[in-house]
């Protein structure tokens, strides 16, 4: 009886010595998601992460090899962005076409008090390495997928077919998650993979599909990914290739019962209309040697659409087509369709070819001064389409 007793008593102690060791692991103040890299620039970049509890966080930045380290903090009229868990520190000043090391450092807030705040113990984490957009650059790579829906294995053996840390960027064109129901839920969706695998030195750009507007967070989206001037559409540069990222919405019509009356998507693609004028007339679009679009819908006419809705391709096809079919662009790419597809230049209707990614398929797009070069492989590493469009 008393072995009995002795051993019951010393497996119980055991349990609340192993539960307390667990519960001193779950308050360690710890960075718990990231860092990963957006709105990568010639001039600066912003870093995004989280911590497990509130605290005050910096970025410290330094080129490669120097023993000088600036610290950069984030700050809104005056205040440094302080006692949260969320933190994108813009860090800017910086020189073109130049190999910079970074690292996060962050305290937590014990007591957050009027003055005289009660601080823990620093944190950092190892120093990581980008470089800063090149300009003058006559060539460039990036790679897109789409439609992972949450599934983050997926998309981590897709990634693992491509060369995406020797890649300026990876564009995830839409549907990354199936509806934006919990919260964090980017993070492991497909986040945490891309920290994983580039994105603390090669960013990623969220272009955002039409299940990304749907659930009870979808309004929050643009917490966890930059967009440049507040919008999920915009114009980014690599090199001399200029790339228009159009966000084309929602795929049926707003009084759809799905949404409740609560959206308004018609109303932001003609919003985008205007913008989309503005930019094929800009100087630098002008200037540039190619031209490439990202999408998520594609323009597809009514009557060949074969998913159940046709607004939202509808909507593409005869709002945003008959600028580009005006313009001297080389390439669209979307999603959406969760089926391979490739369209070649028709007269009138896309005077450019089309490439539509499927659900399980990547595609490496690399430039040069003569020719937009693309290969789309599988989950399995296979190539299941291969061309070279030439100037």
């Amino acid at each position: 009886m008393r072995k009995a007793l002795f051993s019951f008593l010393a497996a119980a102690a055991l349990s609340v010595a192993s539960g307390m060791a667990q519960q001193a692991a779950d308050t360690v103040y710890r960075f718990t998601h990231g860092p990963y890299l957006q709105g990568l620039t010639a001039q600066g970049v912003k870093v995004y992460f989280t911590t497990s509890a509130r605290g005050v966080s910096a970025v410290e930045v330094r080129k490669k090899g120097s023993a000088e380290v600036r610290r950069v903090v984030d700050y809104v009229d005056g205040l440094v962005q302080a006692n949260n868990t969320r933190n994108a520190i813009p860090v800017g000043g910086l020189e073109p076409n130049t190999l910079y090391e970074y690292r996060l450092s962050s305290v937590p807030i014990k007591r957050f008090r009027l003055s005289n705040n009660v601080y823990g113990d620093t944190i950092t984490t190892p120093w990581y390495t980008f470089r800063t957009d090149n300009p003058a650059a006559t060539s460039c790579s990036f790679v897109t997928l789409s439609d992972m829906h949450d599934d983050a294995a997926k998309y981590g053996r897709l990634l693992d077919r491509m060369p995406v840390g020797e890649t300026d960027r990876v564009f995830l064109l839409g549907d990354m998650l199936s509806n934006f129901s919990r919260p964090d839920q980017p993070y492991p969706s497909y986040i945490d993979t891309s920290v994983t695998r580039f994105a603390r030195s090669i960013p990623f750009v969220a272009v955002r599909g039409n299940h990304e507007t749907r659930g009870r967070y979808a309004r929050l989206y643009g917490n966890y990914v930059y967009r440049p001037r507040g919008k999920f559409y915009g114009t980014y540069r690599l090199g001399d290739t200029f790339i228009i990222v159009l966000d084309t919405g929602e795929d049926k019509p707003d009084t759809h019962i799905d949404y409740s009356r609560i959206t308004a998507f018609d109303a932001y693609r003609q919003e985008q209309v205007a913008w989309l004028r503005r930019v094929v007339r800009s100087e630098a679009f002008r200037q540039a040697r190619h031209r490439i679009v990202l999408l998520h819908i594609p323009p597809v006419r009514r009557g060949e659409n074969r998913r159940a809705s046709a607004h939202g391709p509808a909507m593409v096809d005869s709002l945003y087509m008959p600028i580009l079919n005006r313009e001297p662009i080389d390439l669209m790419i979307g999603g959406h369709l969760h089926e391979f597809v490739y369209r070649a230049p028709r007269d009138g209707e896309n005077n450019f070819p089309i490439l539509l990614n499927d659900n399980a398929c990547a595609t490496l797009v690399s430039v040069d001064p003569a020719a937009v070069f693309v290969r789309t492989v599988n989950q399995e590493g296979k190539v299941i389409f291969e061309k070279k469009f030439s100037k």
